[in-house]
């Protein structure tokens, strides 16, 4: 999905020093659980979040990326061990057999390992934040992880609600996702001193926002993205279903929420399913809402001079917009070869 990402050997070097301050940490102890975080964190992860931290601390003075602090670095670790944590969390809740091509946790361990091992990931990740010193990081943290905490919440709240509204889904989405790459973006200003906390805060949580919307088309179904993950045998109700469901009447309405409660996603209800949002145009509305997202975090960058750290966040952004286009001609493509 991030292509941008791979153009700078320097973002490898920082990544590699994230991986180290994190493995380090969990290594220091003898806990099973430090064992079962240490195996889920080697799996694997695009780091974005980390880079995000990095690259927002050194978008607003232009410099270079070769001179990045060891409190950086520290900071960016602790955001990919929140992230960790709460993929701990979400495969209990989700009851999640695979985790990146990989037996996940809970299946592998129980879940009783998997919720411990995501609580001591949240526990090294605040050392991390004290032992990096940056003054206002610690409240930001502690925050976020209300935030989290907040929107897993809400979505445990909404699972299989038909009469989910856009507002809601936003709200979750908000809080559950897009808070924690605000989180990256600002504790990476708070880093770096600069006064344009609230702008890169700005920008990484419309970046979120696009980015989970994106996630939810990937997993909403099995067969149109490939991704065999499906969000709505879980009852995750993502945009395109909200505005389906808020426009079917009478049977119709009633055979699509069979079809949900049943967990039938075969493929002919996939079809269906497709059909439906193509007729109703739920999934152009959702790339909209998407491609306005990705435009105000375009936005928020506008105010820096030109750096190979802007340079790169505008790539991301740039990324995303071209993955989200082809997620909206992977469902109009199934949709044709389901009509061939």
């Amino acid at each position: 999905m991030i292509h941008a990402l791979k153009k700078y050997d320097v973002l490898r070097e920082i990544v590699d020093r994230c991986n180290t301050v994190v493995i380090e940490r969990i290594q220091e102890n003898q806990l099973r659980e430090a064992n079962i975080a240490l195996e889920s964190f080697n799996n694997g992860g695009k780091r974005l979040r980390p880079i995000l931290l990095v690259l927002s601390a050194k978008t607003p003075d232009g410099g270079g990326l070769h001179d990045i602090d060891d409190a950086l670095i520290q900071l960016a670790g602790a955001v990919e061990l929140v992230h960790l944590a709460t993929l701990f969390h979400d495969d209990v809740i989700d009851q999640v057999d695979s985790r990146r091509a990989k037996l996940s946790a809970r299946l592998k361990y129980g879940n009783y390992a998997s919720v411990l091992s995501g609580d001591f990931a949240l526990a090294e990740a605040l050392d991390l934040v004290q032992k990096s010193g940056v003054s206002g990081a610690m409240p930001e943290f502690i925050r976020t992880l209300r935030t989290l905490v907040r929107g897993e919440s809400l979505e445990t709240t909404h699972k299989f609600d038909y009469a989910l509204n856009d507002a809601q889904y936003y709200e979750i989405i908000s809080e559950k996702s897009a808070s924690l790459f605000a989180l990256s973006c600002k504790v990476g200003a708070l880093a770096s001193r600069t006064e344009y906390i609230d702008a890169l805060g700005h920008f990484g949580w419309n970046l979120g926002m696009a980015f989970q919307m994106i996630d939810d088309l990937d997993d909403m179904l099995d067969n149109p993205q490939q991704s065999y993950d499906c969000d709505l045998r879980n009852g995750y109700i993502a945009l395109p279903m909200i505005r389906v469901l808020g426009t079917l009447k009478d049977g119709h309405r009633d055979r699509l929420v069979r079809i949900i409660q049943s967990g039938d996603f075969g493929p002919e209800n996939e079809r269906y399913i497709v059909g439906l949002c193509m007729e109703f145009g739920a999934f152009t509305q959702t790339h909209q809402t998407i491609d306005r997202h990705l435009e105000r975090a375009a936005e928020a960058l506008t105010r820096f001079a030109a750096s190979p750290a802007k340079d790169l966040l505008v790539g991301v952004v740039g990324d995303l917009r071209a993955y989200a286009n082809q997620q909206v001609e992977n469902f109009a493509g199934f949709a044709r070869r389901v009509a061939g």
